[in-house]
Protein backbone atom coordinates (compact mmCIF):
# COMPACT_ATOMS: atom_id res chain seq x y z
CA UNK A 1 0.00 0.00 0.00
CA UNK A 2 2.89 2.88 0.46
CA UNK A 3 3.70 2.70 -3.47
CA UNK A 4 -0.28 3.11 -3.57
CA UNK A 5 -0.20 5.99 -1.07
CA UNK A 6 2.52 7.66 -2.98
CA UNK A 7 0.88 7.48 -6.17
CA UNK A 8 -1.97 9.37 -4.27
CA UNK A 9 -0.13 12.01 -3.21
CA UNK A 10 1.04 12.67 -6.45
CA UNK A 11 -1.98 13.05 -7.81
CA UNK A 12 -3.37 15.40 -5.09
CA UNK A 13 0.08 17.29 -5.71
CA UNK A 14 -0.86 17.59 -9.31
CA UNK A 15 -4.55 18.60 -9.13
CA UNK A 16 -3.83 21.46 -6.27
CA UNK A 17 -0.79 22.96 -8.35
CA UNK A 18 -3.47 22.94 -11.80
CA UNK A 19 -5.92 24.59 -9.52
CA UNK A 20 -4.52 27.23 -7.72
CA UNK A 21 -2.86 28.26 -10.81
CA UNK A 22 -5.62 28.27 -13.18
CA UNK A 23 -7.73 30.00 -10.51
CA UNK A 24 -4.74 32.43 -10.07
CA UNK A 25 -4.52 33.48 -13.80
CA UNK A 26 -8.32 33.08 -14.55
CA UNK A 27 -10.53 33.66 -11.57
CA UNK A 28 -13.40 35.33 -13.43
CA UNK A 29 -14.00 32.33 -14.49
CA UNK A 30 -12.10 29.26 -13.55
CA UNK A 31 -14.49 26.87 -11.60
CA UNK A 32 -11.84 26.20 -8.72
CA UNK A 33 -14.46 23.83 -7.26
CA UNK A 34 -15.28 21.73 -10.01
CA UNK A 35 -11.61 20.77 -10.47
CA UNK A 36 -10.94 20.20 -6.86
CA UNK A 37 -14.24 17.73 -7.49
CA UNK A 38 -12.98 16.18 -10.95
CA UNK A 39 -9.30 15.58 -8.80
CA UNK A 40 -11.53 14.17 -5.96
CA UNK A 41 -13.33 11.58 -8.51
CA UNK A 42 -10.08 10.14 -9.72
CA UNK A 43 -8.65 10.35 -6.10
CA UNK A 44 -11.02 7.97 -5.28
CA UNK A 45 -11.09 5.72 -8.02
CA UNK A 46 -7.42 5.19 -7.50
CA UNK A 47 -7.81 4.33 -3.92
CA UNK A 48 -10.56 1.78 -5.03
CA UNK A 49 -8.16 0.44 -7.01
CA UNK A 50 -4.99 0.40 -4.37
CA UNK A 51 -7.28 -1.75 -1.76
CA UNK A 52 -8.95 -4.10 -4.65
CA UNK A 53 -5.06 -4.81 -5.77
CA UNK A 54 -3.59 -4.68 -2.01
CA UNK A 55 -6.52 -7.50 -1.89
CA UNK A 56 -5.17 -9.44 -4.91
CA UNK A 57 -1.94 -9.70 -3.51
CA UNK A 58 -2.84 -11.16 0.13
CA UNK A 59 -5.20 -13.71 -1.97
CA UNK A 60 -2.08 -14.62 -3.89
CA UNK A 61 0.47 -14.91 -1.25
CA UNK A 62 -2.20 -16.93 0.60
CA UNK A 63 -2.25 -19.62 -2.51
CA UNK A 64 -5.56 -18.67 -3.49
CA UNK A 65 -6.09 -18.30 -7.52
CA UNK A 66 -9.27 -15.19 -6.33
CA UNK A 67 -6.42 -12.84 -7.15
CA UNK A 68 -7.31 -12.08 -10.56
CA UNK A 69 -11.42 -11.47 -9.79
CA UNK A 70 -10.34 -8.76 -6.97
CA UNK A 71 -8.49 -6.38 -9.78
CA UNK A 72 -11.52 -7.12 -12.62
CA UNK A 73 -13.79 -6.08 -9.49
CA UNK A 74 -11.69 -3.20 -8.53
CA UNK A 75 -11.70 -2.16 -12.64
CA UNK A 76 -15.52 -2.56 -12.71
CA UNK A 77 -15.63 -0.49 -9.04
CA UNK A 78 -13.13 1.91 -10.41
CA UNK A 79 -15.75 2.45 -13.37
CA UNK A 80 -18.87 2.71 -11.78
CA UNK A 81 -17.67 4.66 -8.98
CA UNK A 82 -16.89 7.66 -11.21
CA UNK A 83 -19.74 7.70 -13.48
CA UNK A 84 -21.72 7.85 -10.74
CA UNK A 85 -19.25 10.66 -8.90
CA UNK A 86 -19.38 12.32 -12.03
CA UNK A 87 -22.43 12.27 -12.55
CA UNK A 88 -23.54 13.86 -8.87
CA UNK A 89 -21.52 16.18 -9.82
CA UNK A 90 -23.25 17.48 -12.89
CA UNK A 91 -26.44 16.71 -11.93
CA UNK A 92 -26.61 17.72 -8.41
CA UNK A 93 -23.99 19.82 -7.68
CA UNK A 94 -24.48 21.75 -10.68
CA UNK A 95 -20.86 21.12 -11.33
CA UNK A 96 -18.81 22.55 -14.65
CA UNK A 97 -18.65 19.51 -17.05
CA UNK A 98 -15.32 21.33 -18.42
CA UNK A 99 -13.62 22.03 -15.40
CA UNK A 100 -14.47 18.93 -13.53
CA UNK A 101 -13.30 16.87 -16.89
CA UNK A 102 -10.03 18.84 -16.71
CA UNK A 103 -9.28 18.14 -12.79
CA UNK A 104 -10.61 14.30 -13.71
CA UNK A 105 -7.92 14.20 -16.30
CA UNK A 106 -5.31 16.17 -14.26
CA UNK A 107 -5.94 13.41 -11.66
CA UNK A 108 -5.15 10.99 -13.86
CA UNK A 109 -2.17 12.11 -15.06
CA UNK A 110 -1.16 12.46 -11.75
CA UNK A 111 -1.75 9.01 -11.46
CA UNK A 112 0.20 7.77 -14.48
CA UNK A 113 3.10 10.22 -13.52
CA UNK A 114 3.52 8.83 -9.71
CA UNK A 115 3.61 5.02 -11.38
CA UNK A 116 6.38 6.38 -13.28
CA UNK A 117 7.73 7.44 -10.35
CA UNK A 118 6.88 5.14 -7.44
CA UNK A 119 9.04 2.03 -8.10
CA UNK A 120 8.54 -0.60 -5.57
Amino acid sequence: MKAQSKIVVYQLALIFVVAITGYALYSEQFDLKAVLYGGFISVTASIVMAVRLSQAVKSAQKGSKRGGFYVYLGVIERLLIAIALFGAGLMWFEMSPVYTMVGLVVGQVGFILGGFRVKE
